[in-house]
């Protein structure tokens, strides 16, 4: 797993030192200075054991395998385009490996079979994550497969309150800090409804309510203000339940012809 996927999946867990070796790292070229333990520890002003704890608690075996990984990291492949055209291919490239690197296949099998048991499934997100709320329930109507979408606080609370024990709630939230949907998923999680998250931390409010969560990669990392899409990672791992769901013969004939219904409008 990449350096930045390690910092997220682990960020709960850092102290204040933690965050200046992560923000050391971050923002300086890879030299001399990470050579040694010592020398990188002198850098940050902090010392070697520190190190070597920070080290494994983004689960490295030690300083060494974070150098090595490190380095191996700064070797990039470009497409043949203009320089526009590289950076954004290069923010969709990385946002999908590093999600790839997220993604459970057990997890997400989990969630596939959980879809396939449910009398119903609410997905639920406010914002951007709204958008892709909307778009895992069209995905999944066209499949035969019963349920709703709410992009509005309110509604979202109305239809957790009706939900059972027969039902999944969907809550879409890259900070899994949204007030409204937090407490939505809590009403569904109360009234018995399996609930899953899909968020970038796994340790936000969101996630403690949840029967399954789901990791996708921080976009918010990349450090451009004019590239704006917050959904690349959320639409990635749609396309793999998809996938997955469609190897059903029933599901793939009903997708198919709802399909060629719209295409024959």
């Amino acid at each position: 797993m990449k350096f930045e996927n390690r910092v997220q999946r682990y960020h709960h867990l850092f102290t204040k030192t933690d965050k200046q070796i992560v923000d050391y790292i971050q923002n300086n070229d890879f030299d001399d200075t990470f050579s040694t333990i010592n020398s990188l520890a002198y850098a940050i002003k902090t010392s070697p054991a520190t190190i070597t704890r920070f080290s494994n608690k983004l689960n490295y075996d030690n300083f060494q395998d974070l150098k090595f990984n490190l380095q191996q990291e700064m070797t990039d492949g470009v497409i043949e385009n203009s320089p526009l055209i590289q950076r954004i291919h290069k923010y969709h490239q990385d946002i999908i490996q590093q999600t790839g690197e997220f993604i459970s296949d057990e997890k997400i099998q989990r969630f596939v079979n959980q879809i396939n048991r449910s009398r119903q499934i609410i997905y639920a997100g406010l914002g951007s994550s709204g958008l892709s709320a909307t778009e895992f329930y069209y995905r999944m109507m066209r499949m035969g497969l019963k349920g709703s979408v709410s992009t509005d606080a309110h509604q979202m609370k109305i239809f957790a309150s009706l939900l059972t024990a027969s039902d999944t709630f969907v809550a879409i939230s890259n900070s899994g800090e949204t007030t409204e949907l937090i407490a939505a998923a809590e009403i569904a999680h109360e009234r018995g409804a399996y609930v899953v998250v899909i968020t970038n931390y796994e340790g936000s409010i969101l996630t403690q309510c949840a029967d399954l969560v789901l990791i996708t990669t921080d976009q918010s990392r990349i450090n451009d203000t004019q590239f704006i899409n917050t959904q690349i990672a959320t639409l990635f791992l749609i396309d793999i339940v998809s996938y997955l769901l469609l190897d059903d013969g029933y599901m793939n004939n009903v997708y198919q012809q709802t399909k060629k219904v719209i295409l024959n409008e």
